[in-house]
């Protein structure tokens, strides 16, 4: 059973992770649409304009962080009981944008989340 405190930090990398793609998305909104009907000189222009963009390096510092202490999670915790509880981050991440960006979220969405809600708390004791 995992304890207290192993809990809060899985559930710390799940928020650090939501943070991350929040910052990816805003990267992307942030980058102007393409108007040029070849895809790979647009593509390569969005990699570009990508590379300028202070977001993206936020969204990759958040990545890091999160990574490193994801080492330190694995280090504590078996792979087994911690792995599940990324999926939170697919709770977190549509709510985030929810707020951010006024996505909208369906009784499937709710549905879903209370579903993977139920199994890692299955899977945590």
């Amino acid at each position: 059973m995992l304890s207290f405190f192993h809990i809060i930090q899985l559930v710390s990398f799940s928020l650090l992770m939501s943070c991350g793609q929040i910052l990816f998305k805003k990267t992307a909104l942030s980058l102007s649409s393409n108007k040029d009907p070849n895809i790979v000189y647009g593509i390569i222009e969005g990699f570009v304009k990508a590379l300028s963009n202070p977001w993206l390096y936020c969204a990759l510092t958040v990545y890091a962080i999160a990574t490193c202490f994801w080492l330190y999670i694995l280090q504590r915790i078996p792979l087994s009981q911690a792995y599940p509880f990324t999926a939170i981050a697919m709770i977190i991440v549509p709510v985030f944008s929810f707020i951010i960006f006024g996505d909208k979220l369906s009784y499937s969405y709710w549905a879903g989340a209370l579903l993977i809600i139920s199994g890692i708390s299955i899977i945590a004791r």
